[in-house]
């Protein structure tokens, strides 16, 4: 996205100076790019500390994520259905055959039929969704006793350490009477704490949430593919764009201000995205899910339902988004809500440094290659 916007203004430069180029356009274009990884971060910030305190923290994690999993199903299928009629679908309400079959015409996709359809689409889908995974989830055993002896031992143990940090604090700012007695109380609870960590197997106790992970693994393959979807909807019309235009000006002869996109050329941005995938988009996708925090199936969720929600937000409100943007916003969010150092700060870095010099490399190219080229034709 980054690279493309820059060519076009680069090369807009090179041929006809500063002043063609719609400045006002491009700053809602850059702005977008820092609104949508805040607002992806927000959201899945927010969404990793519910299921952190409403599954996690709790006495036996893997019964509360049987309880919460239904109604995150639901809210999950909802956002999703919706992200797939707000994003995708929103020429298929513009099409003739509305007027020719029915006499009706649609100016967008928010129109109170489609957007009822929508709705009720979206419903449907995420109660039959909730039904269907509260069965499955159903079939998921509770851990046999050692363990679940085990996940209260670790519960103990996060509560005493928390309490044994206050206690501290009130030990470090107090004084007289009252230090003293924080003192005896903060001794005989570090004393239970040892005790508690020792008989846990705190790292053996670890086994039952693979449990709670393995119910998110199935709503991150939703996630996931929708989120692909919009990427694919995104990406593929960012390079297909200007080659439209290319292509019926040379046939037309004429700088068209819309361009009519053929088949075949949607089809070349959809294979191109499928190679470019198969050969180097290894490293993108070693680099997003390995390099900035570390992500579990859980995780993973959160960040990719943080993505499709500010897509879908995005679309409503008609703002120029990134998507790329979107899902790295939402994998920060996602470290950030289990603390700054679950974060690798030097892989945040490159990854903002990459995006600011993208913009001016790409124009310096564009102007570079056209007078290359207008040297050797022209």
């Amino acid at each position: 996205t980054h690279s493309i916007v820059g060519a076009i203004v680069g090369f807009g430069i090179a041929y006809s100076g500063m002043a063609v180029i719609q400045w006002g356009q491009v700053g809602t274009i850059v702005a977008s790019w820092v609104v949508s990884p805040v607002l992806s971060g927000l959201i899945a910030f927010v969404a990793m500390r519910f299921i952190l305190t409403g599954i996690f923290y709790k006495p036996d994690p893997v019964a509360a994520a049987k309880k919460a999993t239904p109604y995150i199903v639901f809210t999950v299928m909802v956002t999703m259905i919706l992200v797939l009629t707000f994003k995708g679908l929103k020429p298929f309400w513009k099409y003739p055959f509305w007027q020719e079959q029915f006499g009706v015409t649609f100016k967008s996709h928010l129109d109170a039929i489609p957007l009822a359809v929508g709705l009720m689409t979206a419903a449907l889908a995420g109660t039959a969704g909730a039904l269907i995974s509260r069965r499955l989830v159903a079939r998921i055993g509770d851990g046999d006793t050692i363990a679940s002896q085990q996940l209260r031992d670790i519960y103990v143990t996060r509560t005493l350490s928390k309490a044994l940090m206050h206690l501290r604090r009130v030990r470090n700012t107090s004084s007289g009477s009252t230090r003293t007695a924080a003192i005896d109380v903060l001794g005989k609870t570090e004393q239970i704490y040892d005790s508690v960590q020792s008989q846990s197997g705190a790292d053996q106790g670890r086994s039952p949430y693979r449990s709670v992970e393995r119910i998110f693994v199935y709503l991150q393959v939703i996630s996931a593919g929708f989120v692909a979807f919009a990427h694919g909807a995104n990406d593929v019309a960012n390079a297909i764009g200007p080659v439209s235009v290319v292509v019926e000006t040379a046939r037309t002869m004429q700088v068209p201000q819309k361009s009519f996109i053929p088949v075949w050329m949607l089809a070349l941005g959809g294979i191109g995205i499928v190679i470019g995938l198969a050969t180097w988009g290894w490293r993108v996708i070693q680099t997003v899910g390995k390099r900035i925090t570390e992500l579990t199936p859980s995780r993973g969720f959160c960040a990719e339902f943080a993505a499709a929600g500010t897509i879908l937000v995005a679309s409503v409100y008609a703002l120029p988004i990134s998507t790329t943007h979107t899902l790295v916003g939402a994998v920060l969010g996602v470290g950030l809500a289990r603390g700054i150092g679950a974060l690798n700060l030097r892989t945040v870095r490159d990854i903002v440094i990459s995006w600011m010099i993208t913009i001016p490399a790409g124009a310096g190219l564009s102007i570079l290659f056209y007078y290359t080229l207008a040297g050797l034709f022209g």
